[in-house]
């Protein structure tokens, strides 16, 4: 029987899998100790199925985008235990080039189960999904017809799969918004009109179906610069934060939730005029979990945008009421933020300069006093420039080294070297859940 394999291991393709079976000998007895140990035997049968695949004329085709892009990818689709291997292949004398081979195991070989085919010309992404609430897990792809059409489709797996649905879409997001415990498929389009509209699948009555629709603000080129994040709107409820940027600069999110009795809501629009009234300067900052709370916040400039400054984070409530509930200073230029205490809000300021050549300074002023410095070190020695005088190391990189210093001591606040150190962050800048 074949062994349970760990999900997290994937096959990168034939040639290196049949490497790593062929595992390695030496004549020594002592090297031997270094060999790696021998996979089991059924890998051996899978790597000669796709080495033929190629010796045929197939090549790799792997997915473009989302988090699964290996080429051959282990999963469990049928929920016995053992992992099934999906294979992304092109042939491109075929009429249907593209083809995703699905093999199934059988005590020491892999079968090949079935074979999905599209006439499109790249896989964009593919996800895997318990879509209908049966424990297996059904196969969501995004196919590339052409450089301006792409089209999602909605595979349950078997020997003849079945093609749950299949629409076009600019961006597709899998979510669990109605609370049935069953995630559904969120598509963002545009409509005929030329407008844009989110709309919400689930499965309902043995068919994947378009529950609900609601308009979005911008245009789908709007996403080009945004993107899809999945969160929270409150501890209870969550929420899909969808951001366009548009050609003034200006990001514009709405906020997608599930109200029972209602369906799919865009509670970020403003009733007057149609549109999300969340719309802020662009500042490449996603909405996050800024401050540890659970709620996803939404990024506004303190001030007119530039690559760095304060930044104010909203939370938004289920009427679209928004709170400022953390600020920060954003460094977009050096990769780092630093949090600022909420009573330092309407009394905070800021300036960066560069203090010498590799030197940079943020000098953070409360009531217009010097309080706090983040520095910014490159070039040689810079970790002994990181500890001149009271500096303290507040992170280090390959090339750099971020420090802190404080400048006053005694007010109505109490800053420590710890203070210095939990406040400052590396950036991760990126979209989640973006397909």
């Amino acid at each position: 029987m074949i062994r349970k394999i760990r999900s997290s291991l994937l096959l990168c393709g034939g040639i290196l899998l049949g490497a790593l079976l062929s595992g390695c000998t030496f004549n020594s007895t002592a090297e031997s100790l270094f060999t790696l140990p021998q996979l089991p035997i059924e890998y051996t049968d899978l790597s000669r199925q796709i080495s033929e695949l190629i010796a045929d004329g197939y090549e790799y085709a792997s997915p473009a985008s989302g988090r699964n892009i290996q080429s051959v990818q282990m999963v469990d689709l049928d929920g016995d235990g053992d992992e099934e291997a999906v294979a992304f292949f092109r042939r491109s004398s075929d009429e249907k080039p593209l083809k995703i081979f699905i093999f199934r195991a059988n005590d020491d070989t892999y079968d090949r189960l079935c074979t999905i085919e599209s006439s499109g010309t790249s896989v964009d992404s593919v996800s895997y999904r318990d879509l209908t609430g049966d424990g297996q897990l059904e196969l969501v792809v995004g196919w590339r017809i052409s450089s301006d059409v792409q089209t999602v489709a909605v595979y349950h797996v078997a020997a003849e799969p079945a093609v749950l649905l299949q629409s076009g879409y600019v961006r597709y997001s899998i979510e669990e918004l109605d609370g049935d415990g069953i995630p559904s498929l969120l598509l963002l389009r545009s409509d005929e009109s030329g407008g844009s509209v989110a709309e919400f699948y689930s499965w309902r009555e043995d068919s994947m179906t378009a529950a609900y629709i609601t308009h979005l603000s911008g245009t789908m080129a709007d996403l080009t610069q945004g993107g899809v994040v999945s969160g929270k709107l409150d501890e209870e409820t969550p929420a899909v934060f969808v951001t366009g940027v548009n050609a003034e600069n200006v990001a514009v999110t709405d906020v997608l939730i599930f109200r029972q009795g209602s369906g799919l809501v865009n509670v970020a629009i403003d009733r007057w005029t149609g549109s999300s009234g969340v719309a802020f300067p662009y500042m490449q900052l996603r909405p996050q979990d800024i401050n540890g709370d659970g709620i996803t916040e939404i990024p506004s400039p303190a001030s007119d945008p530039v690559s760095d400054g304060l930044i104010h984070w909203l939370q938004l409530d289920s009427y679209g009421k928004t709170k400022v509930v953390s600020t920060t200073y954003h460094s977009a230029s050096g990769g780092w933020y630093f949090t600022l205490p909420q009573e330092w809000r309407d009394r905070v300021s800021v300036e960066s300069y560069e203090i010498s050549a590799n030197e940079w300074q943020l000098l953070i002023q409360v009531d217009k006093k010097a309080v706090a410095a983040v520095y910014t070190l490159t070039g040689e020695n810079r970790e002994n420039r990181a500890m001149r005088g009271n500096r303290v190391i507040l992170r280090r990189q390959t090339a750099t080294v971020y420090a802190g210093e404080i400048l006053f001591y005694g007010a109505d606040w109490d800053l420590t070297e710890d203070f210095l150190r939990q406040n400052f962050h590396l950036t991760v800048q990126q979209w989640t859940n973006l397909s």
